[in-house]
């Protein structure tokens, strides 16, 4: 079986990984890889999200999501970018909790903490440049939440991920172009200089 790359855009709420996600991927795709978005969990849940966010939250968004990644591989997709990651929703748990932690929940994290170490490449898109957020119906747009989001993901990458972990902010994210090396390897270019992305 052929490998399968796996690019994880991560961050808080409205930073701008969803537009990142499906620029790189439109990249991918225009040199000829066999790539796909796969969009984030949150948004389907029955249960609640954002500050209501409950332990069956976290456990239905972190499994749904690496159904998602399996299913896109069993389809024969050869490139998966990301938009958002199996540890996503318990950044999310932490800043909402109102029980203590289970077993369940801890044993989980550290399987997905493990999945997430077999990325290709993680990008954090830090919130800065972006000063509001958007009413959705879905996302929450009190920005002191949406900063705890981001302080607690930056917390988790750096602690577990450490220098593979490729900072990116939402104003460099706007200005960048999207170059593709060779075997997929994504480049972003915004003015300062180019960064190894995977």
């Amino acid at each position: 079986m052929a490998k399968v790359y796996r690019y994880l855009i991560t961050g808080t709420h409205g930073c701008g990984k969803s537009t990142l996600s499906h620029r790189i991927c439109s990249e991918l795709k225009k040199s000829g890889y066999n790539a796909i978005v796969l969009s984030e969990t949150a948004r389907e849940s029955p249960f609640p999200i954002n500050r209501g966010q409950t332990v069956d939250s976290t456990l239905y968004i972190a499994l749904k999501q690496a159904v998602k990644e399996l299913e896109a591989i069993a389809h024969g997709y050869q490139h998966l970018v990301l938009d958002r990651g199996v540890l996503d929703s318990f950044v999310y748990s932490e800043a909402t909790r109102r029980e203590e932690i289970s077993e369940v929940e801890v044993g989980l994290r550290e399987a997905f903490r493990l999945w997430t170490s077999g990325y290709d490449d993680i990008i954090f898109v830090k919130s800065e440049g972006n000063d509001t957020l958007q009413a959705d119906g879905v996302r929450d747009t009190d920005m002191e939440f949406a900063q705890k989001i981001e302080d607690l993901f930056e917390r988790l990458l750096m602690e577990n991920f450490g220098n593979r972990v490729r900072v990116l902010t939402y104003g460099d994210m706007l200005n960048s172009r999207i170059r593709i090396g060779d075997n997929g390897k994504i480049y972003l270019d915004y003015e300062r200089h180019y960064e190894l992305v995977s």
